[in-house]
């Protein structure tokens, strides 16, 4: 960009001011065409400015025009049933594509609600995960309630990425919905409006709490606040409590951070919220300290 000459930067500036040049570019002109006779030779100064203020916008305009010609061979209408991405598409969808071959789909506009891999959809689908240019799971909107691989997923949008509301791959399984019911997953009672993230062997699912309501976890004999992150192994071991919002959770009489939370086996290792009493030794908050759930013994942690 550092390259670039000083009229390219000049028109720039032009175009983005326009509030400002395009009045002096007609008072230029009026100035010009009706200005006093002693203004003799200045005349011509006065139409220079006033062209040069003015030319940048016919260029700019060409330059819009051609973007809006050139990304029409990005864009698909599909006048019969077809397959893109993987996906089986009706008729009349919008199709948007990273290339002007048309094998790297961006997004794909539904015309109506849509029954894809056992779900109604509706709205736009958009790709999640890929490998290399090929899409693996994609994201999309249900158009109502629905019930998949036995869990009550709800309806619209996901509020934190705009990927969709439900996360699915090719092999119709669900990696992300939000809870339109009360649901009981990996010894969890989970509120409606929890949204849930399949997890896998390497990595834990990710259960992220409604704010206004939280729950009970058995093996904290404790409740998690609303708006706090659970990471549960597939077995139900919950190994971590994460929240950007720093809610305390209070286990075995000790508040602590839900934003530094993690459980080593029996072992918590998280920080004080609030100034707190550890070993006979008032400590202020943020300190980091170990509850052993076995034994209930808190102390300070040095790890």
């Amino acid at each position: 960009m550092r390259g670039l000459p000083w009229w390219f930067w000049f028109a720039v500036a032009v175009v983005k001011f326009w509030f400002v040049t395009i009045p002096l570019a007609i008072a230029l002109a009026l100035a010009a065409r009706y200005g006093t006779p002693w203004l003799g030779g200045m005349r011509w100064v006065l139409i220079a400015g006033a062209v040069l203020l003015a030319l940048p916008f016919p260029a700019a305009a060409l330059v819009i025009i051609y973007q809006s010609f050139d990304s029409t061979r990005y864009r698909r209408t599909l006048v019969v049933d077809e397959t893109i991405g993987g996906l089986s598409v009706p008729s009349g969808s919008k199709v948007l594509f990273a290339d002007k071959k048309h094998s790297i789909p961006v997004s794909i506009e539904l015309p109506r609600a849509t029954e894809i891999h056992g779900m109604r959809l509706t709205g736009t689908l958009t790709p999640w995960k890929r490998r290399g240019d090929a899409v693996t799971h994609w994201g999309g909107n249900l158009a109502e309630d629905q019930r998949l691989d036995g869990v009550p997923c709800r309806a619209g949008a996901f509020p934190f990425d705009r990927a969709g509301g439900v996360i699915f791959d090719h092999e119709r399984t669900i990696h992300r919905c939000t809870l339109a019911s009360e649901f009981e997953l990996l010894g969890l009672k989970l509120p409606r409006g929890t949204t849930v993230t399949r997890g896998n062997e390497e990595a834990p699912w990710s259960l992220l709490l409604p704010a206004e309501v939280g729950v009970h976890v058995p093996a904290l004999a404790a409740m998690a606040p609303g708006g706090v992150t659970l990471d549960v192994t597939s077995d139900g071991r919950l190994v971590r409590i994460g929240s950007g919002h720093s809610q305390t959770i209070v286990v075995r009489g000790v508040p602590l951070n839900s934003t530094t939370f993690e459980l080593h086996g029996e072992i918590i290792v998280s920080e004080l919220a609030a100034p707190f009493v550890v070993a006979s030794e008032a400590r202020p908050a943020g300190t980091k300290v170990r509850i052993d759930l076995a034994t209930g013994e808190v102390a300070v942690s040095s790890e």
